[in-house]
């Protein structure tokens, strides 16, 4: 199953640094806008069981069921349309010094290990407890004050930057978006997506795995749906500062482009789907575009 080698490309996000820093694209006035907002329907989303050792919950078509004891986790992750397993993934975290050595694998052999400040299957642990929390060997930030803002062009799509902006999106006003709308916009190579104020409130608070979640069930297969999860986990340790922007929402950056890659599972090389970008709000997780961050 080609999903197997995605869910190795993304267990390879675990091990890259996030990168906040700007380096913007300037306002072209010559540039004319090609892109077009598609609002999209609200899937279901609803919290079966929360307690600290586990949560099941539905979001779109995955039932995601998470459970855990501190040392050891697992996440089941189910079809709701078919009943079928998707896949399970196990995780161990083991107290190493100040530090936690985070141990992720699934159920086909796909395997990566990340240090982390944070034991992120701690019980009751929320993504947004974690906004906070120090990375390993972070340096000190630098904060920029605004008063105006900025609007350019990135991707081919009309950006906005400055006061009153948490982090550089598409402008809402530009392209008519409303915070309870969830929406896509096709740039030049990636897929700008915008999720609902509702739906942003339900990642944070169900959890780290649940971004993971919805990311993809957004991709609209099952590949990203699984490595998804994980990238949940490895942005639930890495965000520190906001996840959602001025209006609540979360915007997510991605690309996918089928290509011959290889797959840590037999058959060896194989013609699929690999993840070539990955951006969650400020921080860049995979960006094989070298593209500017925005």
């Amino acid at each position: 199953m080609r999903w197997k080698s995605l869910f190795a490309v993304l267990l390879g996000l675990l091990m890259v640094g996030v990168t906040a820093g700007s380096a913007a694209a300037m306002s072209s006035p010559t540039q004319t806008p090609h892109s077009k907002v598609i609002v999209m329907k609200e899937f279901p989303t609803k919290l079966i069981v929360n307690t600290p050792t586990r949560q099941v919950f539905i979001f779109g078509y995955l039932l995601i069921d998470y459970k855990t004891n501190g040392n050891e986790a697992t996440i089941l992750i189910k079809n709701t349309t078919t009943s079928k397993t998707v896949d399970i993934v196990y995780i161990t975290s083991t107290k190493m010094g100040n530090s936690y050595l985070l141990t992720v694998r699934d159920s086909f052999g796909a395997y990566q290990s990340i240090k982390t400040p944070t034991n992120i299957i701690a019980p009751g642990l929320r993504t947004k407890q974690l906004i906070s929390k120090q990375l390993i060997n972070e340096k000190p930030s630098t904060t920029t004050a605004y008063n105006t803002q900025q609007h350019y062009w990135w991707d081919g799509v009309y950006f906005v930057k400055g006061y009153m902006i948490r982090y550089p999106h598409p402008d809402y006003e530009y392209y008519g978006i409303e915070p309870w709308d969830t929406v896509s916009i096709k740039g030049n190579k990636l897929t700008h997506l915008h999720f609902s104020n509702a739906k942003s409130e339900f990642i944070l608070e169900v959890g780290p795995t649940a971004l993971g979640a919805a990311i993809g069930a957004y991709f609209a297969n099952v590949p990203g749906a699984i490595v998804g999860s994980i990238v949940g986990l490895a942005g639930g340790i890495a965000f520190k500062d906001y996840l959602l922007d001025e209006h609540g929402c979360l915007w997510i950056w991605f690309a996918w482009k089928y290509e011959w890659h290889w797959n840590w599972m037999p058959p060896g090389y194989e013609y699929g789907p690999v993840l070539k970008y990955l951006r969650i709000a400020s921080y860049t997780l995979k960006n094989d575009y070298h593209l500017s961050n925005p």
